[in-house]
């Protein structure tokens, strides 16, 4: 049997319609984004792109706080 050890934190991944839902940049804009080291780098399995959910908040409280100072 495999359970999780409760203190092993959750990791969610998110695709890029997911992320486009949070962050209102097309898809092209998004991708130069990650070109240029503006948003992370995905996590490749097999030929799909994610990103943990915690990195994609951590950009969005990043420009949040830079556009409000």
């Amino acid at each position: 049997m495999n359970k999780m050890n409760p203190q092993t934190p959750q990791i969610t991944l998110m695709r890029i319609p997911q992320i486009l839902k949070v962050i209102p940049v097309s898809k092209s804009k998004f991708w130069l984004m990650v070109q240029k080291g503006e948003f992370p780098k995905p996590i490749k399995i097999g030929r799909s792109s994610f990103w943990t959910i915690v990195e994609v908040q951590a950009f969005i409280e990043e420009r949040t706080g830079k556009s409000r100072n």
